[in-house]
This record gives structure tokens, C-alpha cells and sequence, in this order.
């Protein structure tokens, strides 16, 4: 199963809040990946599963997608998380084949999604 978790929420230190405003648009991402991946520079993120694709769902996904979608996102198998930015669902939106995902990212204005493989019940 592949699990679809979006970011939701977020609590930004008053104190960082000035300082993120300071940021271009690439380096507030490079923040925001930063407190992602637990590297604590006061921004906690709170994302949430808004979907779920089946293995068999994905992988025909991939198969009838071009290279940069399996560039992207072919390897979850391998490292069981991959982080979709802004930047990405615009090269993954004329890339890849129609499917749940592709809907999912037509919507992805900001933030950033994170696609998880689940091993329960494999």
C-alpha cells in the first residue's frame, strides 16, 4: 500500500516568523524540508494521510508514466518515503499517466506532499 500525506498545518516560532519572510520562495522550501526531516529550526509540520493507492495501482502507474515520474518516484519501494514540492508535481503533472496521484497534485499550490510505502499486512 502506498500511503498520500499532505502538509496541513504549520507552527512557525514567532520569533523565526520574521525571518522566514526574509526567505525566496526555494529557500523557505529548503526550510521547511530541513524541520521535515527532523533538523528542529522551529517550524513543526503536520501533515496528514488524505489518500491511499494500492502497490498494484502504483506500479501501473509508473509503467505507463514517462522517465521523470519514475526518476521521481519510482525508487519508494527502495527508501519507503519520497517528498513531492510544488516544483516537482509540475514536472509530474506532464509526465504522468492519469491515475488518483496525478489528481492529487493538480492541487499542490504550496506545502509539499510525502508518498510512504506500508508494509503492514505485506
Amino acid at each position: 500500500m502506498v500511503e498520500i500525506y499532505k502538509l496541513t498545518k504549520r507552527h512557525i516560532d514567532a520569533k523565526n516568523e520574521e525571518e522566514l519572510e526574509k526567505f525566496s520562495p526555494q529557500l523557505a522550501q529548503v526550510k521547511m524540508f530541513s524541520t521535515f526531516v527532523g533538523h528542529g529550526i522551529g517550524t513543526i509540520d503536520f501533515s496528514e494521510k488524505i489518500a491511499q493507492m494500492s502497490d498494484e495501482e502504483y506500479e501501473n502507474m509508473l509503467q505507463n508514466s514517462g522517465g521523470y515520474t519514475k526518476f521521481k518516484i519510482g525508487n519508494l519501494s527502495k527508501y519507503f518515503e519520497v517528498e513531492i514540492f510544488p516544483e516537482h508535481a509540475q514536472e509530474l503533472l506532464k509526465d504522468m499517466s492519469d491515475c488518483k496521484l496525478k489528481e492529487i497534485l493538480k492541487e499542490l499550490q504550496g506545502g509539499f506532499l510525502v508518498l510512504r510505502k506500508d508494509f503492514v499486512g505485506v
